[in-house]
């Protein structure tokens, strides 16, 4: 597997240093300005994978979009590459051969080199942390359908979606924007009116299911996924296996907790466990019955987390932070609540794998 040392100075940049600050401005260039800017930078992707356990169909073709990320490397969407024996990337110019450097299929993202070709453009700037708000412009460049490269043109109407896909899904929100996407766009870059990336175009809402809903990973979570990914071959995930959501008063009233006791059961209430994980190895419970509040589901029965490394658990962004810090080899102790029992337990970090069920959500 090829390493490409020089994109590390490339995603430095990426990884948004002291200049950033100073370009939080808005640029308000035309349409036609972000499309001649960044459109050298963004190329289609054609894969080729055969599954070897069909007669018919078995061939299977995708398209989608990438775009330069770093010197020599390309970002697409996992989805676009997924179980690929072959990838080409088109630059405009002529098709090449890809290789794939590494996959995330837990964020839908796939880094690719193409050995053979120079490419002389310059690969996408980001947007500067933190400057990405709802109803600013962005432009959306990919090749929808496969009719050729297309820009269209919209706002983020809306941060912070957390779309439930996997167990690291609240970690990762997207950015939501109304800018025309169709099949094809998957993997291009969501830009903003300086054309500069602000995410991954990586899903948009089913034809007939809603219109105008698009979603892109941010670039901030994007940087250092795709940095480690340039870098390593993969992603180095503490593997803590659970999924779930704070603890509502309405749940608590649901599992009989006098509201005398709700500060000492709140908390993550445990939802899912992944076989294998660190929650499984200590035993913890995920939840059996499935209830709904005001429009939002919750699986109760499960354990409730209250405090993690002597931290308490008492609103989501603390869960959040606790968890962003969690490390590969480190040791985690947890208290959590099961039913009127407290209990505490401890657990060695191992590294999350890949596992199949992450490849067949992407798979026809």
């Amino acid at each position: 597997m090829l390493r490409h040392v020089s994109i590390l100075s490339a995603i430095c940049g990426v990884m948004l240093g002291d200049d950033a600050a100073a370009q939080t401005e808005r640029c308000k260039l035309s349409a036609e300005a972000v499309f001649e800017k960044a459109g050298p930078k963004v190329v289609e992707i054609f894969a080729d994978a055969i599954n070897p356990f069909r007669v018919r169909d078995r061939m299977q073709y995708s398209l989608g979009t990438g775009f330069l990320f770093g010197d020599g490397v390309i970002v697409t969407n996992y989805h676009v590459i997924a179980d690929a024996q072959r990838v080409d990337v088109y630059d405009g110019e002529g098709y090449w051969g890809a290789q794939i450097l590494g996959i995330d299929p837990l964020l839908d993202i796939a880094v690719l080199s193409v050995p053979f070709l120079t490419l002389t453009a310059e690969p996408l700037d980001p947007a500067p942390s933190g400057t990405t708000k709802v109803g600013q412009d962005v432009f959306a460049i990919g090749f929808p359908r496969g009719i050729g490269k297309t820009i269209t043109h919209g706002i983020v109407t809306g941060t912070g979606r957390v779309l439930g896909d996997s167990t690291s899904s609240w970690l990762s929100p997207f950015v939501q924007t109304d800018a025309t996407v169709n099949p094809g766009n998957s993997g291009g870059p969501l830009l903003d009116d300086c054309a500069r990336v602000i995410g991954l175009v990586s899903r948009a809402s089913a034809p007939g299911e809603a219109e105008n809903i698009a979603f892109a990973l941010p670039v901030d979570v994007l940087a250092p996924i795709v940095k480690e990914i340039a870098t390593t071959g993969h992603v180095a995930r503490a593997w803590h296996g659970l999924y779930g959501q704070m603890v509502e008063p309405a749940v608590l009233s649901v599992l009989g907790i006098p509201p005398d006791l709700w500060d000492e059961y709140r908390g993550f209430l445990v939802e899912t466990i992944e076989p294998g994980s660190a929650a499984d190895e200590i035993g913890l419970k995920g939840g059996t019955f499935p209830v709904e509040f005001g429009g939002h589901p919750f699986l109760i029965g499960g354990d409730i987390i209250t405090e993690v490394n002597g931290v308490a658990i008492t609103d989501l962004a603390t869960a959040l932070d606790v968890v962003r810090n969690l490390a590969v080899g480190s040791t985690v102790t947890i208290v959590y609540k099961r039913g009127a029992d407290t209990t505490t337990a401890s657990v060695i970090l191992k590294e999350r794998p890949i596992m199949e069920a992450d490849l067949d959500q992407f798979r026809q």
